[in-house]
């Protein structure tokens, strides 16, 4: 794979003319059509491809009929479309008039509209417009109005370019300026070419020497602005193009942006692959929940974002089934969210045996691997620490993708630069894919863990991370945990999106997506600055599932699990699945219990949270114990499951979980009121009817559960004898269970 630096940036014009010089191919080879009709000529949406040039064309309005709109053939807008900042846009289009226009509406919000206006026409140069005041760019749908008819030409990124010449400063090979969208400058953001780390001056100039490692130059985004953003990419770097011996002018335009309050959403492990109906499962679940997040921060008037904490892709399948970096951001393009993005250890090329070059193609599609931002008054930094081995990787064939965890010599470099421009005590958020420790274990009553990062590593990163309130998020394990490192720095351990990798939704098609500690597939949601600016509250966020869904209960008594319900297609005499393996998947659930207890598995628990369990009719509080042990229903969804396919590749079993808890009822039928309260106050609450079922027993191979009932309060769900609907309907029926009630408070 060609180094970055080589890399081609045919969509970074430096001349006005030829920034031009896309769009206006894409008017000069318009359609022709009859004054009452509208074309819609669709951009190409590949975000992957943004260098792809626009065909060529061309046309003349009939002088004998000036009321047309310009003769022109096909013509696709390209991805990127560059704009001069203050400046005008050249449309080497022939047709054009002074009494035409383009228009600019917001991808995102149709009440933002940008009108440029052809100010000159030069029938052999083509026309220009004055690029809009006050605009930093974006996905706009670009129209174009004649006579009072309009031409749709599709939808582009608008990128605004600073073109102010900026000094040379000698041996600086890359300088430019920062400014607002009045052009006003911007001082003290730092920049950087992911080795040396400078900062604007009063007049918003910047120079580094750089020797173009990584092919860009990016700012941390100062709290109070926003960045362009393209198809969910923020545009807080620039590509460079030139030898280290070059000189190059990279500069920045941004909006003010309120953004003291806002919400940030951190997902991790998508792991697409295009297979196990992994697609439909992230498109109709994941892809919802994040639009509904949108929605509604835009009705509150909050500010949204959010981090993507790696193995985005699944590196086994980039050329097997043809899904890569490029089809992660097509995938991507259509939401209105900026995502600031880092790698995990399956975002890497499994043909090349090089941590740096196997990311090549990350950096191509996704940028920067590892960076900061600031939003209110939090840092945000996100580090790429996975260390690529890939052993016997070649052209045309897959190493082993082994890696191990770390941060490179110029990352923590990089690392200590940019914290030294952060005060001390400020609130930080580090972004990871590898978690820094591992998951605690209960023992003896007491809580344990161990850190996972290497000890030179984890030592440098204490010592630089030590002047500030720390929140690591990481994600790699596909489980939730919780770690207080110490009483001002925590770790949160994301659960997967894809859950134990699309497999269980792919078991109960798309019913049920569940991780490994049983937890629904999900992703972290904080609320930032609600009570101050320091202010920090989370919770866990299962797809598909509303807020106040943070445990599960399971009657024991009814969680027996056997060969001949779960496991039916089992080869006689087990086949090549003996008893005993299928006596060390079930994880002691084939074995009966009678003891009254329940199990509550609470998904995203830490210490500070509490777990209470009362008898409704007596009232009487029952002690809970926390324990480890296996969730029975990710049992049954993917052991089991995986096991009825006479399947010994057990990867990625039920793991044994710490965030469980046992009370012992009075009797079988005793109903309970159980309360999970966490650590900012919030109480979630179900009355739990017993006996109750973990299954529908009215049909062989009908699916199981996770769901509580509907928000609301009292929902049963029938009952359907045995046999009474076939069995495609039966896989579609919600969770058989009692009544259950559950609330927050």
């Amino acid at each position: 794979m060609e180094h970055e630096n080589k890399r081609k940036n045919s969509t970074v014009m430096k001349r006005p003319y030829d920034a031009m010089k896309p769009l206006g191919r894409l008017l000069g080879v318009f359609a022709l059509l009859l004054s009452t009709s509208t074309i819609c000529l669709c951009c190409s949406s590949d975000p992957a491809t943004p260098d792809a040039p626009a065909e060529e064309g061309g046309g003349n309005l009939d002088p004998d009929e000036p009321d047309k709109l310009p003769d022109v053939a096909a013509y696709k807008v390209p991805d990127v479309v560059e704009m001069g900042f203050a400046d005008t846009f050249l449309l080497p289009c022939s047709g054009a008039g002074t009494d035409d226009y383009l228009l600019l509406t917001a991808r995102n919000d149709a009440s933002e509209t940008h009108r440029m206006p052809v100010t000159e026409v030069d029938q052999t140069q083509g026309a220009s417009l004055q690029t809009p005041a006050g605009f930093i760019g974006g996905m706009y749908d670009f129209t174009f109005y004649k006579n009072g008819k309009a031409l749709d030409l599709g939808t582009a990124f608008v990128d605004v370019v600073d073109r102010t010449e900026v000094p040379q400063v000698p041996g600086s090979t890359v300088y430019g300026r920062v400014i607002d969208h009045t052009g006003k400058p911007i001082a003290g953001v730092s920049v950087s070419d992911g080795v040396f780390v400078t900062a604007t001056d009063d007049e918003g100039r910047y120079y580094l020497s750089s020797l173009k490692q990584r092919g860009y130059v990016f700012i941390t985004v100062p709290a109070g602005y926003r960045a362009a953003v393209n198809r969910t990419i923020p545009q807080f770097f620039r590509r460079l193009s030139g030898s280290p011996q070059t000189y190059e002018q990279r500069s920045f335009v941004l909006a003010p942006e309120t953004n003291e309050r806002h919400r940030m959403i951190v997902f991790t492990d998508t792991h697409l692959a295009n297979r196990t109906n992994d697609i439909h499962q992230f498109e109709n679940g994941f892809k919802a929940d994040l639009r509904k997040q949108i929605a509604q921060a835009k009705a509150e008037g909050v500010s949204l974002y959010a981090m993507a904490l790696g193995d985005l892709t699944w590196d086994e399948y980039w050329y097997k089934n043809s899904y890569q970096p490029s089809h992660y951001v097509r995938q991507m393009a259509d939401l209105d969210i900026p995502i600031y993005n880092i790698p995990g250890n399956h975002d890497n090329d499994p043909y090349v045996a090089d941590d740096f070059e196997s990311e090549n193609p990350w950096r191509e599609n996704l940028g920067p691997t590892y960076y900061s931002f600031d939003i209110g008054d939090i840092h945000y930094i996100q580090l790429d620490n996975t260390l690529f081995t890939n052993t016997g990787g070649a052209q045309g064939t897959v190493g082993k993708l082994d890696y191990t965890e770390g941060l490179t010599a110029d990352q923590l470099r990089w690392l200590e630069a940019d914290l030294q421009r952060v005060p001390a005590g400020k609130t930080v958020f580090v972004g990871m894919h590898i978690q820094f420790t591992n998951r605690y274990r209960i023992a003896d009553g007491k809580l344990s863990w161990s850190y996972a990062m290497p000890a030179d590593c984890r030592a440098k990163m204490l010592d630089l991370l030590s002047p500030y309130t720390v929140h690591f998020v990481t994600g790699h394990t596909h489980i939730n945990y919780a770690n207080r490192i110490t009483e001002r720095m925590t770790e949160h351990n994301i659960a997967a999106v894809c859950a134990t990798w699309w497999w269980t939704g792919n078991y109960t098609n798309g019913r049920t997506q569940m991780c490994r500690d049983g937890a629904p597939a999900g992703y972290g949601l904080f609320e930032i600055g609600t009570a101050g600016a320091n202010d920090v509250q989370w919770h866990y966020q299962g797809i598909g599932k509303a807020a106040d869904y943070q445990f599960r209960a399971y009657d024991l008594n009814r969680c027996l699990i056997t060969r001949d319900k779960y496991c039916p297609d089992i080869k006689n005499n087990f086949g090549t699945v003996s008893a005993e393996f299928f006596a060390q998947y079930a994880n002691g659930y084939d074995r009966p219990r009678s003891d009254n207890a329940v199990l509550i598995n609470v998904f995203n628990w830490n210490e500070k949270w509490k777990v209470e369990v009362r008898e409704v009719e007596t009232g009487k509080q029952l002690p809970v114990e926390q324990v480890d042990t296996y969730d029975p229903l990710h049992t049954i969804h993917f052991n089991m499951n995986r096991m009825n396919t006479n399947s010994t590749a057990m990867t990625f079993p039920t793991l044994l979980t710490s965030h469980m808890f046992e009370a012992v009822c009075s009797s079988p039928t005793t109903a309970l009121e159980i309360t999970v309260t966490d650590e900012f106050g919030r109480s979630y609450t179900e009355t739990m009817s017993r006996p109750r079922e973990l299954y529908d027993t009215s049909r062989r191979g009908a699916f199981f559960a996770e769901e509580r009932c509907p928000p609301g309060g009292q929902a049963p769900f029938p009952v359907y004898p045995r046999q009474s609907l076939p069995y495609l309907h039966i896989s579609r029926l919600a969770f058989l269970r009692s009544f259950c009630y559950h609330k927050v408070t």
